[in-house]
This record gives C-alpha cells, sequence and structure tokens, in this order.
C-alpha cells in the first residue's frame, strides 16, 4: 500500500496540516503538497476510469505530463474539469471528485465496457450510429453527448476575476531546474533585464531529487544558495507556478500563472449575495516580448510498453522518486523496476535507502554495467537483465508481475509479487517551446530521442537564432554538462553599451 514516510518529504511543512475531500472522503495532507502526493500518501491509488472501456486509474507521473490523475476542482462558482492533480498545490477545504464514471469511482457502470470490448472496436461509431436514421436525433445524439468527454462542464458562473499584462525584457528563462539557475545567473551578471519562470512550485527541478555535486555543495543546498544570491539581483525577475505556455515569432511568449492563494479547488466565502470573488486574480497571463528565449525546460522520462500498464500503481520510476523524495510518499511496499537505462536505478537505491523493499530490478538490456547498477547489486537488490513484465496482475491495484524474456514471443518465466511497479524508457527532450516557432529536431541514437538541432534554430525578423535550448531540454544528461549549457545559454553576445 501507498503510505507517509516520516523521514522524507523535503517540500512539506509538516507543522502545517490541510483537510481536503476527495469523492466526499475526508482526507489530510500538508502544505506543499500536491493533490496528488496527498491522495497516494493516504493509499488512494485509484483516482479515476479510461475514457472508453471505464479501466481503473491512477497516478503516473509527478508533473503537467501526467496523462490519468484528471479531476474535477472546486463548486459553483469555483468549479473546473479535467485538472491534473500532479500539478495542482493542495490547499485547505479543497474539493476535488473524480472523473468518467457512474455512479461511483468504486462501482461504474461503464466499467461493463471491458467486458463488450470485441464489439466496440476503434471507430465502430461511424458505422454503429448511422441507421435507422430517426434514432440519431433522440436516441444516438444525447446517448453520445452524455458518454462523451472526462470531466463534468460548469453550470454556474465563473465568481473569480482575472488579469493580463505586457512586460518586455532582455532574456526570458523558461525553468527554473538548475540548468535554468545558471543562465539565469550569467544573464542577470551581463545587466540585461532577466525574467526567470517555473511551472512548479519550487526551484530546482530533479537535480535535488537525483542527487549529485555542484561546487562541493549538495544540489539542494546549491539551489538555495543561487536562488539567495539571484533574489538580490534587482534586474533579475522571478516567478513560480508560472508556466511557458507558448513562443510565437518575433521574440513573443506567453506564460500563465497560478496564483497559490486563490488555488483551483479552494472554497469561497459565501454570503447574503451568494458566492463571492476572491480579491485577488486566480489566474495572469504573462504576455512577453523579449530579445533571446532560453528554454531550459528539462525532460520527460518516457514508459514502457507491456501488457496492463495502466493498472494504478504502475509509475514512471522518475516520478516514484518524486514523490519519495518531495513529498515523503511510499508509492508501495514492495516495488518491480522495470528499465532499459541506468536511470532507474537511482530509484532503486532511493526506495532501498528509505527501507522499502525492491523484489527485483528487470533490465531489458543483455548487460547492466557502470556505478549505479553496480550499486544497486551492491546493496543486495536482485538484478535480472535480458527481462521484461509480460503483464501486470491486478485490476485496481498492482499485486505483481508476470517476467518474461526481453526477446522472444513473451513466454512467462516466473511472476513476482509486488504492490508498485517502477517503468522507465529512457529522457526525451521537451522541446515543444523549441518547436513552437520554426525550431527543427534531429534524432539521436544515442539517447534514443529527438532534441534539438541547433544548425536549424527558430530566427526573428533579423534572420538571428532567439530561442536557446539548455540542460536537459537540449539533449544533455548528466548534472556536469547541465549545468556548462545553462551557463553558456546565459551568457549574453550584447553588453551593456551595446544593447541599447
Amino acid at each position: 500500500m501507498s503510505s507517509r514516510l516520516e523521514n522524507k518529504g523535503r517540500l512539506l511543512d509538516r507543522g502545517r496540516p490541510l483537510e481536503f475531500r476527495f469523492d466526499g472522503r475526508r482526507l489530510r495532507g500538508y502544505h506543499g503538497d500536491t493533490l496528488a502526493s496527498a491522495l497516494l500518501a493516504q493509499d488512494v491509488t485509484m483516482l479515476g476510469r479510461s475514457f472508453k472501456y471505464h479501466r481503473p486509474r491512477g497516478v503516473v507521473a509527478s508533473g503537467s505530463e501526467e496523462p490519468n490523475a484528471l479531476v474535477n476542482l472546486g463548486e459553483g462558482g469555483r468549479f473546473e474539469p479535467n485538472q491534473r492533480a500532479t500539478t495542482t498545490p493542495l490547499a485547505a477545504d479543497m474539493e476535488a471528485l473524480s472523473q468518467n464514471r457512474w455512479p461511483s469511482l468504486a462501482f461504474d457502470v461503464g466499467a461493463l465496457n471491458q467486458y463488450l470490448s470485441r464489439f466496440l472496436p476503434a471507430g465502430f461509431y461511424y458505422k454503429t450510429f448511422i441507421s435507422p436514421r430517426p434514432f440519431w436525433k433522440y436516441i444516438y445524439e444525447p446517448f453520445i453527448r452524455q458518454s462523451a468527454g472526462l470531466g463534468r462542464a460548469p453550470e454556474d458562473r465563473d465568481a473569480d476575476r482575472y488579469e493580463h499584462f505586457n512586460v518586455t525584457v532582455d532574456t526570458l528563462i523558461v525553468g527554473g531546474g538548475v540548468a535554468g539557475l545558471m543562465a539565469a545567473r550569467r544573464a542577470a551578471a551581463d545587466g540585461g533585464r532577466v525574467l526567470l519562470i517555473e511551472q512548479n512550485g519550487h526551484w530546482g527541478g530533479r537535480a535535488p531529487v537525483d542527487g549529485g555535486e555542484i561546487d562541493g555543495m549538495t544540489p539542494a543546498d546549491w539551489v538555495d544558495d543561487t536562488i539567495d544570491e539571484l533574489r538580490g539581483m534587482e534586474n533579475l525577475h522571478m516567478r513560480v507556478n508560472c508556466m511557458g505556455a507558448g513562443v510565437y515569432d518575433h521574440g513573443y511568449a506567453l506564460a500563465y500563472e497560478q496564483l497559490a492563494p486563490a488555488a483551483p479547488g479552494a472554497r469561497l466565502a459565501t454570503g447574503d449575495a451568494g458566492t463571492q470573488a476572491a480579491p485577488w486574480p486566480r489566474h495572469r497571463l504573462w504576455r512577453i516580448r523579449a530579445r533571446r528565449i532560453i528554454t531550459a525546460t528539462g525532460a520527460i522520462e518516457r514508459p514502457l510498453a507491456f501488457a496492463c500498464n495502466d493498472v494504478p500503481g504502475v509509475m514512471l520510476a522518475s516520478a516514484m522518486r518524486d514523490y519519495l523524495e518531495n513529498y515523503g510518499v511510499s508509492p508501495g511496499d514492495r516495488t518491480v523496476i522495470v528499465t532499459n537505462n541506468d536511470d532507474a536505478y537511482r530509484t532503486a537505491l532511493a526506495l532501498h535507502e528509505a527501507g522499502l523493499s525492491v523484489a527485483a530490478v528487470l533490465d531489458a538490456r543483455p548487460r547492466a554495467q557502470g556505478d549505479l547498477p553496480e550499486a544497486v547489486r551492491a546493496a543486495g537488490i536482485r538484478v535480472e537483465t535480458g527481462k521484461g513484465i509480460a503483464k501486470v496482475k491486478g485490476s485496481r491495484r498492482v499485486t505483481g508481475v508476470a517476467v518474461c524474456s526481453a526477446v522472444g514471443e513473451g513466454a512467462v518465466s516466473e511472476e513476482i509479487a509486488c504492490d508498485a511497479v517502477a517503468m522507465s524508457g529512457g529522457w526525451s527532450p521537451v522541446v515543444h517551446l523549441w518547436s513552437h516557432c520554426g525550431g527543427k529536431l534531429r534524432w539521436d541514437d544515442t539517447q534514443a530521442a529527438f532534441r534539438p538541432d541547433r544548425e536549424q534554430p527558430p530566427t526573428d525578423q533579423a534572420g538571428e537564432g532567439f530561442v536557446i535550448p539548455a540542460g536537459g531540454a537540449d539533449g544533455e544528461g548528466t548534472l556536469t554538462a547541465a549545468l556548462a549549457s545553462g551557463a553558456a545559454a546565459g551568457q549574453d553576445p550584447l553588453t551593456d553599451k551595446g544593447r541599447g
């Protein structure tokens, strides 16, 4: 079962407990939690149902790439559907409802579709609902409209207010990981106006979770020192919970800021006049003009394909580390890790050091060598190379895995009991902003991923490249390379004298 650990949770303020509700059930978390981490800490692993067959769905990731943990937030004039639990900061008295189920999440009539799957192939509706034609208006269309979508459409008028404004800077840096922080420090030292934005509520990205050493310090200490230094620079402005939403021609960018005091699921005060708007804007839209834009947006871990990899309890290996280190959440008591790269071994070591059981590491490669695999073996953890998962056991939560050879027809060689599965298929740079305004990509055989092609960058009206990738977004997979990439990207070719 998933639970809260007392010796972990660097982002939590345990002195500030928060109560919230999920599907009417009153639960408890802490300031610093996300809705997803607070639910996992209470052993709530099933958060919704799949769109077509209504299969149970749980948390897969820990950030904006989360595909499953979508919920209805709030009520009345503060109601919002399809909100990611992984990026929603926990707020006092937050109201959250699961989606795409009736009458309840535990007992969903739509789950019958699983047993009718052979009669409901992809695109069946294009033929099924053609005739007889009179049925369309009174039977087919109402049924389809009732079944479509995941969340419920808001019914009340929006009770909040919003704001937008324009800002002009020399350098916009999207992403507050170590590469973004290094770029900001370097760019601000050159004297230009710098805006640094980060979509999460904390700085540092993955480095404080994954460990290492920067200037003789842990990444977490280095991040704290760097943030203190940056806050003392008058020409640098920093915002958290602010997502870079788009990069367009001529150095134009949009950013969407979520203001923490007006969290989407928080209740509004009510009086004689009904629902009252909060005295602050709920969201803020930044319309930015920048001479150059640095995208330090990191990388996203890829999942692996195997039967029933959608069962609640199967998540990305990096997400499992995030929940463990950042929020003190153990996704399970006994975990199987399946991977095709070295990075997932960090999860095995993190779980082992936290006192949790790692049943096995299944590596699809014929050999697993290097510092991380050897450290895992030295810790007494079972490592099987040339192996993978044929199928995950369980329906509403993981109960075990069937192991097979990574090559061949998938014959099951053994079954391993577990209650969580961590998967890692390697990392893909987050290249969305680079591609928004015409930046081209190239295939990297070593990383098995697309990365920005520096020889075909986005160009502004003068024909010069104005978007610069850095760190993981540029395909740099090590801490040292990410820091060097950020420093190089932050260096402004124009001096104070020539900038005017």
